[in-house]
C-alpha cells in the first residue's frame, strides 16, 4: 500500500537511470521541480542530449550503472531496458534506505510518481499505485478538462494574502468559512472570465469585517 504524498526535491540530487523516452520524461519532470539530476546512461534521446547539451542536467556518465553512483542522491529512479540493471539499481537503493522507483515495475518501487496536474501552485496527483500510468494520465487529462488556470491564480491570491486572512480570522474553522464565502461568491468564474479587478475586490471583501456577497457577480 503506498501513501500517496508530494515529495520536495528542490534543490536535492536525484538519480535517474537510463537514457530513453520514459527516462526523459522522468528527468523533465524532476527539473520541473527543481531536482539537480545525475544522469547515467550509454545513450540518450535527443531531447536529454539536449538537456545535457545545455546544462540543464547537473552530472551525465555516459556509460552503464555502478552503485557508486548513488552517492550524494536523495532518490533514484530507475528507467532502463534492462531488467538486471533495473534491480541491481533497486537492491543497491533498499541496501542504502534510498527511495527508489523502478518504472512500471511496482513490486521494485518504495515511492509511486503520480501524473500531475498542475496550475502554479496548485497541483492535483493521480496514482494508480503503478498499476498503469497510461490510465492515470487520462484521469489526469480529465481533471485538466475540469480545473483551469484560474483555479491557480485564485491559490496564487490566497498565498500573498495568507498573512492578512490569518490576522483577520484567527482560527482555522473562520478562515476556511470566510474562503468558502469567497469561492460561493463566484472568484473563479471572474477569474475565468478575466475580470481580476472583480476577482480582487471580491477578496478585499473577504479581508474586510463587512459581510461577503454571494451568487457571483454584484
Amino acid at each position: 500500500m503506498f501513501y500517496p504524498a508530494f515529495i520536495d526535491v528542490t534543490g536535492r540530487r536525484c538519480l535517474v537511470v537510463g537514457g530513453g523516452p520514459v527516462a526523459t520524461e522522468k528527468t523533465e519532470k524532476l527539473l520541473a521541480s527543481g531536482a539537480r539530476i545525475r544522469l547515467v546512461s550509454p545513450a540518450l534521446t535527443p531531447d536529454l542530449d539536449r538537456l545535457v547539451a545545455l546544462g540543464a542536467v547537473d552530472e551525465f556518465h555516459g556509460r552503464p550503472y555502478r552503485t557508486g553512483d548513488l552517492d550524494d542522491c536523495f532518490l533514484v529512479i530507475a528507467a532502463t531496458s534492462d531488467e538486471a540493471a533495473n534491480r541491481h539499481v533497486w537492491a543497491d537503493a533498499e541496501e542504502r534506505r534510498m527511495l527508489a522507483n523502478v518504472v512500471d515495475v511496482p513490486e521494485l518501487c518504495n515511492f509511486i510518481v503520480p501524473s500531475i496536474m498542475r496550475h502554479s501552485e496548485l497541483a492535483v496527483a493521480v496514482s494508480t499505485g503503478g498499476a498503469s500510468p497510461v490510465v492515470a494520465r487520462r484521469v489526469r487529462q480529465r481533471i485538466e478538462d475540469a480545473i483551469g488556470p484560474e483555479w491557480g491564480e485564485l491559490v496564487d491570491m490566497l498565498r500573498v494574502t495568507r498573512g492578512e486572512l490569518k490576522e483577520r480570522y484567527r482560527d482555522m474553522p473562520s478562515r476556511a468559512e470566510a474562503v468558502e464565502r469567497l469561492l460561493d461568491a463566484g472568484i473563479v468564474e471572474r477569474l475565468a472570465e478575466g475580470d481580476r479587478r472583480g476577482a480582487a475586490e471580491l477578496l478585499a471583501d473577504c479581508l474586510d469585517p463587512a459581510p461577503l456577497p454571494t451568487g457571483g457577480h454584484r
